[in-house]
């Protein structure tokens, strides 16, 4: 589904809007299929739907401005709701033999609702970050990345307010804009 954001842009932390989404849509996901439970359902920085570790959708925003001002954003949700998994690490949100119309309306008007609701609150985008972060894949623990065909490994430490993503790399921080690094995966336990 693709919602267009022309009112209510977050001019001083752009990324409230990406957290404001994201939260709404595991939200929406979890209203809607009640089998999936809130430990299952994660954000994957810094716009996939994780469920139980597999990727179950993504979020792509795309902003237009006219000069210096923020004028809209088209924002678009992908969902992995039934069928056969698009990549082996994918997954399915309604189990096998449970597709129905009914399910997909709940689904989209529960993510038409929550988004109205979290926009709301992205006057208050330190709080949006705190719950983001509450629903982050991977916080804590050792991954890998990618920048400049260079490997970078290191713990999850938040995400902070601009987007970016903040690393412990051998007792050092290192923060990553969205799109300057890919994710290679978590590191064994």
């Amino acid at each position: 589904m693709t919602l267009i954001l022309e009112h209510k842009l977050p001019t001083r932390t752009p990324f409230a809007l990406n957290i404001a989404v994201s939260l709404a849509v595991v939200q929406a996901i979890e209203t809607s299929i009640p089998a999936i439970q809130s430990k299952d359902l994660l954000i994957k920085w810094p716009n996939d739907i994780m469920l139980k570790g597999a990727k179950a959708g993504g979020i792509l925003i795309e902003n237009s401005w006219r000069g210096n001002s923020w004028s809209s954003a088209t924002i678009g949700i992908g969902l992995n709701l039934a069928g056969t998994p698009p990549f082996p690490n994918a997954t399915r949100l309604i189990p096998e033999g449970q597709s129905s119309p009914e399910v997909l309306h709940n689904l989209r008007q529960a993510i038409l609702n929550k988004t109205d609701d979290r926009l709301a609150e992205m006057v208050h985008p330190t709080s949006l970050l705190q719950q983001f972060h509450q629903r982050l894949f991977g916080w804590g623990q050792r991954q890998r990345w990618q920048l400049d065909g260079q490997e970078v490994r290191g713990s999850l430490e938040c995400i902070d307010i601009q987007g970016r993503l903040c690393v412990n790399s051998n007792g050092k921080q290192q923060c990553f804009a969205p799109g300057e690094v890919g994710w290679l995966g978590l590191e064994p336990l």
